[in-house]
């Protein structure tokens, strides 16, 4: 049975600081999640630092079973926020409707799927099979499209290096960015669903526990190009986990 939380954390700190703007964007991707498309300028924020995190993702993730009933892969589909849509389009080569052309787009998605790649990314995504945790392969079909209200959504498939069997102790797979800089949200009807899954099982989703006050607050003050979060707010936002599990009987 899929469960969904009512409210998320990140938009509870979205809530803590009115008028919210997506600081010194060009230095913090390139630290947390991309490399924007190649020819983008970036016109840098120039107001202060403002709270983590500084992005927001509406995420969906499919469970991806072989025919021999071994999970085999992560889909996953991520819309970003309307700041970053902006940002991320700006001085970007458009069609004459304004529309961004298929080229220009799948340059974006390459560019991302490098980024992501690396150690402090790692694709914010962790897998276990059985109590053991997996290695990735190579991602593919990673495409970027843009919506009619100009949202950017990266879609991408995240293969096990190799298939494995659920086991006894099934799957855990948890999306998250433990520095925080990246705020997941899996709240859309169906955002975790399986696929060729073997008979007997089932999809659970559990959110992260809301933050209290005080730590939203103490976010609230570091800025978007920090190096990192002290480690006593670390300890906790390696916590905020979106976990997925499945059992199978």
């Amino acid at each position: 049975m899929l469960l969904h939380s009512s409210a998320s954390s990140f938009a509870r700190v979205r809530a803590a600081r009115p008028g919210w703007r997506l600081a010194r964007l060009g230095v913090a991707l390139r630290r947390r999640l991309a490399v924007l498309a190649a020819g983008l300028c970036v016109a840098v924020a120039a107001p202060a630092a403002l709270a983590h995190p500084h992005m927001w993702i509406d995420a969906r993730a499919t469970l991806v079973f072989d025919a021999q009933g071994r999970m085999a892969a992560v889909q996953q589909h991520w819309r970003f926020d309307e700041m970053f849509a902006a940002y991320a389009a700006q001085g970007l080569p458009t069609e004459k409707d304004g529309s961004l052309s298929a080229k220009t787009m799948q340059a974006m998605a390459d560019d991302w799927m490098q980024a992501l790649g690396e150690p402090i990314s790692h694709f914010f995504t962790t897998v276990e099979v059985d109590g053991r945790k997996q290695a990735f392969g190579k991602p593919r079909e990673a495409r970027v499209t843009r919506d009619a209200k100009g949202l950017l959504a990266l879609s991408f498939v995240l293969p096990l290096a190799k298939p494995a069997a659920p086991g006894a102790k099934g799957v855990q797979v948890d999306v998250f960015d433990p520095t925080y800089f990246v705020a997941y949200a899996f709240d859309e009807p169906d955002a975790v669903t399986l696929r060729a899954a073997p008979a007997g099982c089932k999809e659970s989703y559990r959110s992260p526990k809301p933050l209290d006050w005080k730590t939203m607050q103490e976010l609230a003050a570091i800025p978007a190009d920090a190096d990192g979060l002290p480690e006593e707010l670390l300890a906790i936002t390696k916590g905020l986990t979106h976990r997925i599990e499945v059992a199978c009987s």
